[in-house]
């Protein structure tokens, strides 16, 4: 105890009683005290930029801590600056943010900054505490200034058996390399509305875009077809020019606006092609155990929604003076679909002339052409 009183005497506490030194010997020095929190917002590590028509919008995650690591509880302000070339960064604007949430800001470029040649900015935000204090820039996000491509205008959909034909209005000139964006969004999908095809549906996301480049002569082909549909559903498209720029080996993109967006429903109204190859081989009655028979075989259809076939027969008889309509006599009614690209008519007489046709039945009801007529008399013996 002597010891302690004895330090203290040296760096000039004096005074200090023995069970306050006792007290200092029991559990330690003190630690120094801590400066109270400044409460800075911690810095934003991922800052994004992207250039769309004349706005470059800004998103980044709020942080959820100070720089002492206490919890964030209230609106956070930041502080948006610009930078272009070697001059500072110059504040455009201040915006806030809830604590771990994404936060945004978007730089309606003035007509100076949206025209001219395409070039680089930079742009950092700063966390703020009440008192406009910051822990420092967040990571810089580069963005394109200047002139953005046109945008697309006169954007049209049609549906064909390939898959939906996009058309616009061809741009005069684009930069070389420049592209077209075709977004695409599935709006209503199989079975939520009425469906034309009885096809099982294929999953497919809900946002997809579609690359379309320049034709090989630099020019805006203004047309592009998306085999990548299904039908049955509804999608909507708009469409955006981007011109692609690498600064400081940094690939950079500048968009046009966005076009109208127009929407489509994929209805399956096309029919498979008609049947090939149909043969038709009489079987007489004196092979065949009194019953004569036409066995019917054809080449199969490859469409892959197809559901059935159906084969039609007319009687040629000699003294018909008009052409007898086909009559279908398979499957028939209430039974199950011929799916096997042959079928064995039963139902013929000896001697007496008959013509077939076959026709593809899609599973959307949709039906080819007929094949090609077939004509066979069958053996009297």
């Amino acid at each position: 105890m002597a010891s302690i009183q004895r330090k203290l005497a040296r760096i000039g506490l004096t005074g200090i009683s023995a069970a306050g030194a006792a007290l200092l010997a029991g559990c330690g020095m003190a630690a120094a005290p801590q400066p109270p929190s400044l409460h800075l917002p911690k810095q934003v590590k991922n800052l994004e930029a992207t250039r769309s028509g004349n706005d470059v919008k800004l998103v980044w995650d709020t942080p959820k801590e100070t720089t002492d690591r206490l919890k964030l509880t209230g609106p956070v302000k930041f502080r948006i600056c610009r930078k272009q070339g070697k001059s500072g960064c110059s504040n455009i604007a201040t915006t806030s943010g809830t604590p771990g949430r994404p936060a945004s800001y978007t730089d309606h470029l003035t007509a100076a900054l949206a025209s001219g040649p395409l070039r680089s900015a930079s742009y950092e935000v700063y966390g703020l505490n009440q008192h406009g204090r910051s822990a420092g820039p967040s990571n810089a996000a580069t963005a394109l200034l200047g002139a953005a491509p046109p945008a697309v205008v006169g954007l049209t959909a049609g549906v064909t058996e390939r898959g939906v034909v996009l058309r616009w209005q061809p741009a005069p000139s684009l930069p070389a390399g420049a592209e077209i964006h075709l977004h695409r969004t599935l709006v209503l999908p199989a079975g939520a509305g009425r469906q034309s095809s009885s096809r099982s549906p294929v999953a497919e996301p809900e946002e997809q875009t579609l690359g379309v480049s320049l034709d090989a002569a630099g020019r805006d082909p203004g047309v592009a077809l998306d085999a990548g549909v299904q039908f049955d559903r509804t999608y909507r498209y708009t469409a955006v020019r981007v011109v692609k720029l690498t600064v400081d080996k940094q690939s950079l993109q500048a968009a046009s606006s966005s076009s109208k967006a127009v929407e489509i429903t994929t209805r399956d109204t096309f029919p498979p092609k008609a049947p090939q190859g149909l043969a038709a081989v009489p079987v007489s009655a004196a092979i065949n155990g009194g019953q004569p028979e036409v066995d019917l075989s054809w080449s199969p259809n490859t469409e892959t929604d197809l559901a059935q076939y159906r084969v039609y027969r007319r009687e040629i008889g000699r003294l018909q003076a008009t052409k007898t309509p086909p009559q279908r006599i398979a499957p028939e009614k209430d039974s199950e679909p011929l799916i096997a690209p042959a079928f064995r008519d039963l139902h013929v007489q000896a001697g007496h002339t008959y013509a077939y046709s076959v026709r593809a039945v899609d599973t959307a009801g949709n039906r080819s052409a007929p094949s090609a007529e077939v004509r066979v008399t069958v053996p009297g013996k």
